[in-house]
This record gives structure tokens, C-alpha cells and sequence, in this order.
């Protein structure tokens, strides 16, 4: 069992609630900042190499069997990969930082909330009450946008200039997120 399953399922849905109001009251709050820092985001080259780098590190913790690494996970058939994965992790993380800097910013965060999907969808993996379904109806559809994120990072640059142009809808998508967390809370508290 990997430590990612053995999370208890109430304090893994506090923090996720807890960040999706977070976030949520940020974005309500300072409208105009977020719109900014949304239509700028995919020109940073700086964030990006430091987000894609936060990645690769979290990979290589995947991969890297020792004693005192918790987090690393059972490759079953592919074990005889493992050693030239770790390899590769550097030199892929170098190779996309340098070369391939444009929308580079997209692919790092497509790549990061990949990664950080799988601590609250396991925690919630085969788990009673039926209401911690919560959990994964909130990922799947940031899976999916992650995931073209990752392969046509140009859609980053594309949707959120399109997002910008709409506030109204902006702190509609707040608002829900912030309902939804609140439920997510709510469950942790009273149910998980």
C-alpha cells in the first residue's frame, strides 16, 4: 500500500475544502490582481523552470527507492525502468527549462496538478460514505484540462485570455468553487 492510500479521508478532505475556499476568497477578493496575474501566467519562464523543477523532484521521489523515502511507489513490471527514469528526470527537467521555454508554464502547472490529483483521489479511493465522491467530481475535469494543458499548452495562453474578458463568469467559477469546498468541509467534519 502506498502512503497516498493509507491517508485518512476526513483531514485529506479538510485541506482540500479548505484550499478551494482559500483560493476561491482570493480570487472574490482581489478580482482584478487574479485577472492579472491570469493573463500574465503563461509568459513567466522563471515560475515555470521553479514549478517544473518542484515536479521533477516529486517524480524522482516516486521513483527513488531508499529506506527513508516514503513516497516511492511499486513499478511492478516496468521495476527494470527505474534506475533510467531517475536518470532521465534531470535531464528531461533541464532539456524542457532550456530549450523549450514558450508555454512552458502551462505544462509545469498541467504537470503539477497531475501529481498533487493523486494524494486526495487516493485518500478517497474505495472508502465509505458515498459523499466522498466529492473528492474525485472535483478532479476529473482538472485532470482532463491538466492533461491538455501538458500536450497543447498554447490552449493555457488561449483559455485564459478568453477567462480574463469575462469577470462576471470569473467570480461565478469563485463562488461555486467556494460552495463546493465548503461542502467538502462539511462532509470531513460531519460525515468522513
Amino acid at each position: 500500500m502506498h502512503i497516498y492510500e493509507s491517508l485518512p479521508l476526513a483531514p485529506t478532505g479538510f485541506v482540500m475544502g479548505m484550499t478551494l475556499m482559500l483560493l476561491s476568497l482570493y480570487v472574490l477578493l482581489c478580482p482584478q490582481k487574479f485577472r492579472q496575474q491570469l493573463a500574465s501566467a503563461h509568459a513567466k519562464s522563471s515560475a515555470a523552470t521553479v514549478l517544473l523543477g518542484i515536479d521533477f523532484i516529486w517524480v524522482g521521489l516516486l521513483l527513488l527507492k531508499a529506506e527513508w523515502n516514503p513516497l516511492c511507489m511499486p513499478l511492478f513490471e516496468f521495476e527494470n525502468f527505474r534506475g533510467i527514469l531517475l536518470i532521465l528526470c534531470p535531464v528531461v527537467w533541464f532539456i524542457m527549462s532550456s530549450m523549450s521555454k514558450e508555454q512552458l508554464f502551462a505544462r509545469a502547472l498541467g504537470m503539477f496538478l497531475l501529481l498533487l490529483a493523486i494524494v486526495p483521489m487516493s485518500a478517497a479511493f474505495m472508502k465509505d460514505p458515498a459523499s466522498r465522491v466529492l473528492i474525485p467530481l472535483w478532479w476529473y475535469p482538472v485532470l482532463t484540462i491538466s492533461m491538455f494543458w501538458v500536450a497543447r499548452p498554447y490552449l493555457f495562453r488561449d483559455w485564459s485570455g478568453w477567462l480574463v474578458q469575462r469577470p462576471a463568469l470569473i467570480s461565478a467559477l469563485a463562488a461555486g468553487n467556494f460552495i463546493y469546498g465548503l461542502a467538502i468541509c462539511t462532509c470531513a467534519g460531519l460525515f468522513w
